[in-house]
């Protein structure tokens, strides 16, 4: 006498009809798969459409969506050996993660998911060619810009607006600027600023939380259909995250990209960003 095995919607099967089976449940698992992800498998036949510092974007099989891969081997001709994929990975956990935060506080962003190590789903946008710099500090560069010899505090962010023009060296503009040469229009401009005030002051409370300060930003955006999104990504390559648990001065700008220890630095600044508190 054949055995029996009873499944969930009475679906009886017996030992001698296994392949039946299993090709049943193959079916009722496909069925359940949203169409609008796209698997890691899929994401091999595509089409590169564009190419930004470090990242190459390819079209999906959704005419909305892209894939956005890090490729960090070719921002620095790697001088000490950094192993660059791990630094993709890291690159991509943390832009994810940060894009996810704001999210949550309803800042819109072109982040639509993450598919892999080295590789998230963005929103298709028409690139504005601004680049948005915040400084939380007058120091630094702005130190000598202005030849000021010691560190001024700032209550207020300090915001630059720079025209991105694909070279090396963007240039300084004003909203003047960006309305003569037709790159927004004053109320694109104004949500623009409003956006990246808003990114911020959040992702500041964020560090402040775990013991970091966030030094300063460079911010990118773009439209999708009629809104304004923050793009690009949000990673030590974008963002000057310091370490305030450190005494020494010198030494808390430990997170960068290109050094020794990166590997180690970037997964512990990871690791405190995703602090629950």
């Amino acid at each position: 006498m054949l055995k029996c095995l009873t499944l969930t919607h009475n679906f009886v099967i017996y030992h001698s009809n296994l392949d039946t089976f299993f090709n049943f449940m193959k079916h009722q698992t496909q069925t359940l798969i949203d169409d609008s992800l796209i698997t890691p498998e899929q994401s091999l036949k595509r089409e590169i459409i564009y190419e930004r510092q470090g990242k190459h974007l390819y079209q999906s099989d959704k005419p909305d969506l892209l894939i956005q891969e890090f490729i960090s081997s070719e921002i620095t001709d790697d001088p000490i050996n950094v192993p660059t994929r791990t630094l993709d990975t890291l690159r991509n956990n943390i832009s994810s993660y940060l894009f996810e935060y704001l999210d949550g506080f309803h800042i819109p962003t072109h982040f639509a998911g993450k598919i892999n190590d080295v590789e998230m789903m963005i929103k298709r946008t028409d690139i504005i060619p601004i680049t948005l710099k915040i400084y939380n500090s007058f120091n630094g560069q702005l130190l000598k810009r202005f030849n000021v010899k010691e560190s001024v505090a700032s209550d207020l962010p300090i915001i630059e607006h720079y025209y991105n023009n694909d070279s090396k060296t963007n240039t300084w503009m004003n909203e003047y600027h960006v309305y003569a040469l037709g790159i927004a229009t004053p109320d694109e401009f104004k949500h623009i600023n409003r956006i990246a005030s808003k990114a911020n002051a959040v992702l500041r409370g964020l560090c402040d939380r775990r013991n970091l300060a966030l030094g300063e930003l460079h911010l990118e955006f773009g439209r999708y259909k009629g809104q304004i999104l923050l793009i690009d990504e949000l990673s030590p390559l974008t963002c000057r995250f310091l370490d305030m648990s450190n005494g020494n001065r010198a030494k808390r700008d430990k997170f960068s990209l290109y050094q020794e220890n990166s590997e180690e630095a970037l997964m512990e600044l990871l690791n405190r960003l995703m602090l629950k508190i």
